[in-house]
């Protein structure tokens, strides 16, 4: 960011921050990837290492937040040319902060069927951001800078994948530590337990207790996600305009000669 400041042709020019609109869109990319699947590790590791299912089986339970997201995508598409991308994203990204916080229910004896109906809002909610992110930031920005409001939507998107590993993780380990307080080194056993060496540990703590570990780190995980999307979403309804405001960006944005043979015709 500091040398982008100093070069003469920088390849994300840092003004593009002072407007309201391009911050909004970037903190939507941010929480896209990072709420919608920065959990999904952990997730996929409980189901693995701790309910003992297959990777395909983990595949085939968290298959229904792609075919949502796919569905949602593909058929809403055209009708989402007609919706404000203030209220596509934001919309889409308090489904996605809601589909965690409906997974926020696990406890020792939780099984797989518990996350579906939090995966297909997430998935939703997925649907409706994608297709409008590019639109936004394109929408938010001068025409000769464009192609930078392109790049930086896809360098936001995929940043927001580690960045939320790393924070729900980092949640998701803390809360298994404080749950096996009672074993001979918790935070030894927590990071066994959360990097996916349940079978390690079955041997010195009880099998139950282990369970009950590992869901209260994922609910706390699911919770924090919530919170991230719930602010994104927010965030995004007071920085974007709305349908009249997107109206005048967008013929803002346009060239001289695409606002001359729009007045044309």
């Amino acid at each position: 960011m500091l040398v982008e400041s100093w070069v003469a042709s920088p390849l994300l020019d840092l003004r593009l921050f002072r407007r309201a609109a391009f911050v909004g869109v970037m903190a939507g990319s941010l929480a896209l990837n990072g709420v919608a699947f920065g959990v999904l590790p952990f997730t996929s590791i409980w189901l693995q290492s701790v309910l003992g299912l297959g990777a395909i089986g983990t595949g085939l339970v968290l298959l229904p937040l792609a075919t949502a997201a796919f569905l949602v995508a593909g058929l809403g598409g055209r009708l989402l040319h007609a919706v404000p991308p203030r209220s596509a994203i934001g919309g889409g990204l308090l489904l996605i902060g809601a589909g965690p916080l409906g997974q926020a229910v696990l406890h020792a004896g939780s099984s797989w069927p518990v996350l579906i109906a939090g995966l297909v809002v997430t998935g939703i909610g997925t649907g409706l951001v994608n297709p409008s992110m590019a639109g936004a930031a394109l929408a938010a920005v001068p025409p000769e800078n464009a192609g930078k409001a392109s790049g930086a939507v896809n360098t936001f998107r995929q940043l927001g994948y580690p960045f939320g590993v790393a924070v729900f993780g980092t949640v998701a380990t803390a809360r298994v530590e404080q749950s096996l307080s009672a074993a001979p080194d918790p935070r030894a056993a927590a990071h066994a337990l959360a990097g996916g060496g349940a079978d390690a540990l079955r041997g010195g703590i009880p099998v139950r207790d282990l369970h009950a570990a590992f869901a209260s780190g994922l609910d706390a995980a699911y919770v924090v996600a919530d919170g991230l999307g719930v602010l994104a979403a927010v965030l995004v309804f007071v920085l974007l305009p709305g349908r009249h405001g997107a109206a005048a960006t967008s013929e803002g944005t346009k060239t001289p000669s695409a606002r001359s043979n729009a007045e044309t015709v």
